[in-house]
């Protein structure tokens, strides 16, 4: 479904993502850790075709289609959307005027969306204005929902927010990818805490802009034992 092979990515002439390798297939909660710097959101990045992000080699397939040439409002249109690591703020855009716009396309409820992720309250704020950092990540996290995604791209969810928040969101996300075709996501994250909510079906370890390796549900374990680059190190003394 979605194959992202042998991809090179570099920023303003500087290469920051190497030769790495994913597949997203039906059914898999895929998260990508890797410690802060890595290249993480910008592999997401150079998936959904963000401005900016030059694909040196490799190419991006999504449903059978190479989309490595395609501009980003194409993707979005193709069925994959991303929840930004740190979401802009909208001067003048009330939150409920985005939700209301998204819904009249895909059909959605937009109080029952704020409902779900208790942010109501917010309805008719300034998209992002005072709010907290776990309200911007649920606020995000519901443009994500109004969207209908058929593959959501969801960048560091559990950086930055409380307990409770990220409960919540989590519960979001699990609603989110219930929802989907292919009830698939991919999961940015470095501290790995919504693991604690949401099992990964596959886990890929990020470093120094390469994936180095990917495994089941026990390399998240692993991770938590002997951090990042020393798991990489083992990896390779046995290989």
């Amino acid at each position: 479904m979605l194959e992202v092979k042998d991809l090179s990515v570099a920023i303003s002439g500087r290469v920051i993502i190497r030769n790495s390798s994913i597949l997203i297939e039906r059914d898999s909660l895929v998260f990508l850790l890797g410690p802060n710097g890595s290249g993480k959101s910008t592999f997401l990045r150079a998936v959904i075709g963000y401005p900016g992000v030059e694909v040196i080699s490799g190419s991006i397939v999504f449903e059978g289609e190479d989309l490595t040439s395609k501009p980003m409002e194409y993707r979005v249109s193709r069925g994959l959307t991303l929840a930004h690591q740190t979401p802009p703020k909208l001067t003048g855009v009330r939150m409920r005027q985005l939700l209301e716009a998204l819904c009249r396309k895909t059909g959605c409820d937009p109080v029952e969306i704020a409902s779900d992720l208790e942010i109501k309250h917010l309805l008719d704020r300034e998209f992002g204005r005072g709010f907290s950092g776990g309200e911007l990540k649920r606020a995000e996290i519901a443009m994500l929902l109004a969207q209908k995604p058929k593959l959501p791209l969801i960048d560091e969810p559990d950086s930055g927010v409380d307990v409770d928040s990220i409960g919540i969101i989590a519960s979001a996300i699990k609603k989110l990818v219930s929802e989907t075709p292919y009830k698939s996501t991919i999961i940015v994250t470095h501290s790995a805490q919504i693991s604690k909510y949401i099992k990964p079906t596959l886990t890929c370890i990020m470093v120094s802009g390469e994936v180095k390796i990917c495994g089941g549900p026990e390399l998240l374990s692993e991770v938590f034992i002997h951090g990042f680059r020393e798991l990489v190190r083992e990896s390779k003394r046995e290989s």
